[in-house]
């Protein structure tokens, strides 16, 4: 028998119950994680269900279009159109009619660039470069789940030349070599570049491709329907199982995996015998409607957490979720299904294309309209220049000094940086900046964090400070170090993340847990390597903070848009600053016990009255939970005069 005379199996009839059952546990688990849901740390995983589901219908829809040679671009994108747009365009269009009114006007400068991007299905490129140290929080972008639309229409557009042009008996090998060699380029970059990772088809692309390698299988007779009853009790197992007990950590990683295999198994017909029970068919409703429901949660849930200043309450989470049901059973009714007949043509084209332009150009002059004076912005504080983060190793850029042959080096992570505008207002002979984000000036020893700050960011960590020394060792003009971290990433309970540290010894980098006496032991080498090649030291500390977002709660204050969770001059008190801040406070009063190295606070300045100051003479003193701002960096330098504070302290 020829392989063209094998009886084809239909790839899925109409509807297939059990895709729809797994659509409503992908937006459960989505939803139920961005309710912040107990128990469910990896809920997100959600997404990666959904990649396979898309990858196994759009190719086996494609092939066996080309197969009947009746494939044409033009019905293949009138029939996404259809499915995608008036969904998305309806929640685009009411989340930015909410924005102004709810969020302030740092995120709306955000969020006009989100806009235009969900618009045009690149919103995870605009995400990823939104995506930095200092970015604001990823729970306050009313539009962060659009990426994953972005990565499939980006994946839509990719996938029908690619088969056209691919005879029909190479399609699926290519399918699986394209799937090995994006997943090979993910995990290579996940610990290096996590946030191109995240975002970017390349690496994503091995998710939707599982899903496109079980419909091509099937399309060619490689694999047939079959009950595989043990096999179907193991992935769902799989799918029940690992969203509880993973991290948010190296994502994707191992755990997506097993899900976006445990995914494409199932995706496999069952032949006549159906695998799931009919109890669970009334799931099959929220299956339905897991596009309106994706697409209208999480603006919700942003709005709710741009309102409160806090973690938003679990009983409110509850009521958000029974909203999300409504509005998105409102717009399943009378969009989703009102369109799906939708004629494509010029006028609907037209129309297509003017809309965005209307929403997202009002959008941005209402942007420029609501813009803030500089001592009220509230915008990222990276010192002299942006450049000066110094991602990829320390090289001493000229934009990172104030002028030639500096007398004065600030050396430290993130906390160096917002320092480094009060430092340069009140230092005549000049600084060279040399800050990391998240690295602190303490050789030997590096923080690592799962979720944003790996191991192999933690070694580069090493070099960084080994790199800052080598320069110091080399200009002799550099007379005084200034010294300054976070400290919260050495702290032992500084935060809410599981921080450990990466030590330095004779036998390599070993990762530990955190202890002062590692943190104590970086300090006094940093220290003694300074004073070693005759420098003088000082070191800041962090300035006063609270479990909230300072900066945020400022800005909405000085909007006039309602708050929750804070007073309306967002002040705290001292003794609140010092309960929350105390491994901080703990592990500074360890380094004065040993008298290593004199420490400049501004405890006193700005708390001396038993309440902390956030604004100074109309200025924003800081730019969000912790950092100064670039405005309060330079206020309060001058009030002060760090520079000769610096001169005074330092020895």
């Amino acid at each position: 028998m020829r392989a063209d005379e094998t009886p084809q199996p239909p790839l899925h009839p109409v509807i297939r119950t059990d895709i729809q059952l797994l659509r409503a546990l992908a937006i459960i688990l989505v939803i139920l994680h961005h309710a912040r849901f107990p128990y469910l740390p990896a809920g997100f995983l959600g997404v990666d269900i959904f990649f396979v589901i898309s990858g196994f219908l759009m190719t086996g829809l494609i092939d066996k279009a080309l197969a009947e040679g009746r494939f044409t671009f033009a019905s293949f994108y009138a029939r996404r159109v259809r499915r995608l747009l008036p969904a998305a365009y309806a929640t685009l269009i009411g989340t930015a009619i909410l924005a102004p009114l709810l969020i302030d006007a740092a995120e709306y400068r955000g969020f006009v660039g989100q806009l235009a991007g969900s618009f045009t299905f690149v919103v995870n490129m605009v995400l990823w470069q939104q995506s930095g140290y200092f970015a604001n929080a990823a729970t306050l972008k009313p539009l962060l789940h659009m990426w994953s639309l972005s990565v499939e229409e980006q994946f839509y557009i990719v996938l029908p030349p690619l088969m056209l042009l691919c005879p029909a008996r190479f399609r699926l090998a290519l399918a699986a070599v394209l799937v090995m060699a994006s997943a090979a380029l993910c995990f290579m970059l996940v610990d290096i570049s996590p946030s191109v990772t995240f975002y970017f088809l390349p690496t994503r692309a091995w998710e939707l491709g599982m899903g496109a390698v079980i419909a091509l299988a099937l399309r060619g007779g490689v694999i047939v329907p079959a009950p595989l009853r043990a096999t179907r009790l193991l992935c769902c197992g799989l799918l029940a199982i690992v969203p509880f007990v993973s991290g948010e950590g190296g994502h994707p990683g191992l755990p997506a995996l097993l899900v976006c295999f445990a995914t494409a198994v199932l995706m496999i017909p069952t032949g006549n015998r159906p695998f799931f029970n009919a109890w669970l068919k009334p799931l099959t409703l929220i299956g339905d409607r897991s596009y309106s429901l994706y697409l209208v949660h999480w603006p919700i849930f942003a709005f709710a957490n741009q309102i409160f200043i806090r973690p938003v309450p679990a009983y409110v989470n509850a009521l958000l979720l029974i909203l999300c049901f409504i509005v998105a059973e409102a717009q399943y009714q009378f969009v989703e299904q009102r369109f799906r007949k939708l004629a494509i043509n010029p006028r609907s084209i037209a129309l297509l294309v003017l809309v965005p332009i209307i929403v997202v150009g009002s959008s941005f002059a209402l942007s420029r309209a609501n813009a803030l004076p500089d001592t009220l912005a509230r915008s990222p504080n990276t010192g002299l220049s942006p450049v000066c983060e110094y991602f990829h190793g320390f090289t001493a850029e000229r934009i990172c000094q104030t002028q030639d042959d500096p007398e004065t080096m600030v050396w430290g992570d993130s906390f160096g940086m917002a320092l480094t505008p009060g430092l340069a207002a009140t230092l005549p002979q000049g600084l060279v900046q040399a800050t990391r984000s998240v690295c602190g000036p303490f050789l030997g020893i590096s923080p690592i964090n799962d979720a944003n700050f790996s191991r192999g960011r933690a070694e580069t960590c090493l070099d960084f400070n080994n790199q800052v020394l080598d320069y110091l060792s080399r200009h002799p003009e550099i007379r005084t170090v200034v010294l300054t971290s976070a400290l919260i990433q050495y702290s032992a309970g500084g935060d809410n993340k599981h921080w450990t540290v990466l030590v330095q010894t004779p036998a390599g980098p070993v990762a530990r847990e955190q202890s002062i006496g590692d943190v104590v032991q970086g300090l006094s080498h940093t220290v003694s390597a300074i004073r070693a090649l005759g420098r003088k030291v000082v070191m800041f500390a962090p300035p006063p903070s609270i479990d909230f977002d300072t900066g945020r709660c400022l800005m909405r204050a000085e909007a006039g848009l309602f708050t929750i969770g804070a007073s309306g001059d967002c002040r705290f008190t001292r003794s609140a600053y010092e309960a929350y801040r105390k491994p901080n406070l703990d592990l500074l009063a360890a380094f004065r016990a040993r008298n290593l190295v004199p420490i400049i606070t501004l405890d006193q300045p700005l708390c001396g009255s038993g309440e902390c100051l956030t604004r100074l003479d109309g200025t924003m003193l800081y730019a969000d939970d912790a950092h100064l701002s670039s405005p309060g960096s330079r206020l309060l330098g001058t009030r002060m005069n760090w520079g000769a504070m610096v001169a005074r302290t330092a020895r």
